[in-house]
């Protein structure tokens, strides 16, 4: 991890700032296992330096404009002036609210998604390279309050599900506490956890505080029922994908709409991404109760013809209401249903000037 110790120096210096009867705030990624491992750590780390503080206001956030705004009327109502923002990518989509956020509250932002180059940089800015997955760098972080051995499984877990053992420390410590061969990473019985962890989290998507306390309390067995749940959907969607994707390009671009009651289509797009590698595989559903279409990408190739955010920032120039980005490799986004058409053409035309030069 780049520039470790300055991190470590400015989010000490944050979290000392504190007042130990003080509330705080954390917003993090939801129906995301580093989102969620990512809180896990944070309030450990909190609970450890505070004993007795009031227990953080959680927040679960999808990817969608004014999730922001919403969360400074919810603050401002609680009274709540400090906030840690996790795995979070609001500065790609989202500047302007989230500077105007930024000025509201005390942020400490920690994140491994791209930078947005306007954001305005200070030291509570902790942005890390895709590859040091925001849980990863809280245990790194918060090392000495992390000692527990199910925290370090979790950290394993996570890692895993954001495909950091592509660094060599995060493999390292990886290795250090299980058998991990990331050339079949699938047959290591750590990722067995990996995919229940998913299970937990895609299954209790709106609901979120749900999955967290399941994993405090470490409810093994609604882990176990909830994974079998979620497999039995998932190998029906990948049945019907083989049937159903749109095919563009030799088999190099694939269009996939799927209806399930879960939002496993990131799970779908990192498996199909994996079996059909150098392919980009694109995930449509619905976003219940809206008018919105949520989008997955996924391109699990070692070199890249093009990032996926770039992809989809381009697949949405133009529409309203359309939110994109992510990592380079793993990207995903919303946009209008009524706008599915122009959105598969501009990604059409994209991805055709990228496999042309």
């Amino acid at each position: 991890m780049q520039d470790f110790e300055k991190h470590k120096k400015n989010f000490f210096d944050f979290i000392d700032r504190i007042d130990k009867n003080e509330k705080v705030g954390i917003i993090s990624h939801a129906n995301c296992v580093d989102g969620m491992v990512s809180v896990v750590f944070m309030v450990e780390i909190l609970k450890k330096k505070f004993p007795g503080m009031p227990a953080p206001f959680l927040g679960f956030i999808p990817y969608k404009i004014g999730i922001l705004d919403e969360y400074d009327i919810i603050f401002n109502k609680k009274g709540i002036k400090k906030v840690f923002i996790l795995d979070a990518n609001v500065d790609m989509n989202q500047l302007e609210e989230t500077e105007k956020f930024f000025d509201k509250f005390e942020v400490m932002f920690v994140d491994h998604h791209p930078l947005n180059p306007n954001l305005k940089m200070d030291n509570n800015i902790i942005k890390t390279p895709s590859v040091d997955c925001t849980s990863m760098v809280l245990y790194r972080l918060g090392n000495e309050f992390l000692k527990d051995k199910e925290l370090i499984k979790l950290a394993c877990i996570a890692s895993i599900s954001e495909f950091s053992f592509k660094d060599q420390d995060n493999l390292k410590f990886i290795q250090k506490h299980y058998s991990f061969n990331p050339e079949n990473y699938k047959d290591s019985e750590i990722f067995k956890n990996v995919l229940k962890y998913n299970s937990l989290v895609t299954y209790y998507a709106n609901d979120s505080n749900r999955a967290y306390e399941i994993i405090l309390k470490k409810n093994y067995e609604e882990i176990e029922r909830v994974n079998k749940e979620i497999d039995n959907e998932f190998e029906r969607c990948i049945k019907d994908f083989e049937i159903c994707a749109e095919k563009y390009f030799d088999n190099y671009l694939y269009f996939y709409y799927f209806k399930s009651n879960f939002s496993i289509g990131s799970r779908l797009g990192t498996t199909l991404s994996v079996k059909y590698k150098g392919s980009t595989i694109i995930m449509l559903s619905d976003i219940s109760g809206t008018n919105l279409f949520k989008v997955s990408a996924r391109n699990n190739s070692d070199k890249l013809i093009y990032p996926l955010n770039d992809m989809l920032r381009a697949g949405i120039v133009g529409l309203e209401n359309a939110i994109g980005g992510g990592h380079a490799n793993a990207s995903g986004g919303s946009f209008m249903k009524k706008d599915l058409e122009v959105f598969k053409k501009q990604v059409i035309e994209f991805v055709k000037s990228k496999i042309e030069q």
